[in-house]
């Protein structure tokens, strides 16, 4: 009876220790082989940046960044813990962003998945959320 208690006890302790692992998911490949500002949840693009009628915003105080349309109806702000800087860097972010009458946010640890220039990939391959957002630094 004392074997199978401490057979059970080290089962259950493995399967608590392998839950617990902050298990990712690789980014989604069509988010960043693409070199569009969007905002990405899920696999599905929410908002993507289109010069002709959305704005770019940055604030190096309090390292946001915002994308929203011509009648601020439509917009993703980011909140980062540091600035973006390198492939591969991690950091906390908040993402909020509208969703047709509703405001959406989700916080997370997100990966620098590429860079092109001023332009970041961030991503969150958390298997709930899988977000994957762009930001710029507008200098």
């Amino acid at each position: 009876m004392m074997k199978t208690l401490s057979i059970f006890t080290a089962i259950l302790f493995l399967a608590v220790m392998f839950s617990s692992c902050d298990r990712t998911l690789e980014p989604d490949s069509s988010f960043i082989g693409g070199s569009n500002i969007e905002l990405s949840v899920g696999g599905s693009v929410v908002y993507k940046y289109d010069p002709a009628s959305w704005q770019l915003g940055y604030n190096s105080s309090k390292k946001e960044f915002r994308v929203f349309d011509d009648s601020m109806k439509n917009y993703y702000t980011v909140t980062c813990s540091s600035l973006p800087s390198s492939t591969g860097q991690k950091l906390e972010a908040t993402v909020t962003w509208s969703s047709g009458s509703s405001i959406q946010t989700m916080k997370g640890k997100f990966e620098v998945a590429k860079v092109q220039g001023d332009t970041y990939w961030l991503w969150c391959g958390d298997k709930k959320t899988r977000t994957g957002v762009t930001v710029r630094i507008l200098r």
